[in-house]
């Protein structure tokens, strides 16, 4: 036969004090808004498309 746990939640009353840890907003904190992080994957994702068609590595040829 299986036997139970008894469940007293402690898993919850853990989980409380991360909670409060990062509900709280510090205002030395760098803001990120949804625009910069979309900029910068488009950014990023043009930069390697750019790397992998040898455009990169031609115009630091230049240089």
């Amino acid at each position: 036969m299986a036997s139970k746990k008894k469940s007293d939640g402690s898993g919850i009353q853990q989980a409380a004090g991360l909670i409060r840890y990062f509900d709280e907003e510090s205002e030395d904190a760098w803001k990120i808004t949804p625009g910069q992080v979309y900029f910068a994957c488009i950014g990023l994702a043009l930069f390697f498309y750019l790397v992998n068609q040898g455009v990169v590595g031609a115009i630091m040829g230049l240089f």
